[in-house]
């Protein structure tokens, strides 16, 4: 019997977690997910932000790291994320949302609930030209 009443609420509570209304599964769909891809052999870093109303992607990267930025005129560039810091020419911060390379400047860019906002440490490719 004891067995019996065990699953039970094994049971029950499992049903409240993974169903569509649980308190859980709200507070996923009002988040935006930030992943940090350092390259090399370092580990991904990877945070929920709860999502608001006009949050940016360099919003929610300050959220769940340490970032640095420098300007260039009127542009705000990502110059460091956590300890790693972009060198011009060599490497340097890039970011995607949903796996697709934006238009905008990450100061600029709008998030969605939902949205999954990729950062990578990669070689830079626009140092040297421009880049549309």
């Amino acid at each position: 019997m004891k067995l019996f009443l065990k699953v039970l609420v094994l049971v029950a509570l499992f049903l409240v977690v993974v169903s569509p209304n649980s308190v859980v599964a709200k507070s996923a769909n009002k988040a935006v997910t930030v992943e940090i891809n350092f390259g090399d052999d370092a580990p991904l870093k990877s945070a929920n932000v709860s999502w608001e109303s006009d949050l940016t992607a360099l919003e929610a990267l300050m959220h769940v790291a340490e970032v640095s930025t420098h300007a260039v005129g009127e542009y705000v560039f990502v110059s460091k994320i956590d300890q790693v810091k972009g060198v011009p020419t060599k490497y340097v911060w890039y970011y995607k949302i949903n796996g697709q390379s934006p238009k905008k400047l990450a100061i600029n860019q709008k998030l969605k609930k939902g949205d999954v906002v990729t950062w990578i440490y990669k070689q830079d490719v626009c140092s040297d030209k421009k880049c549309k």
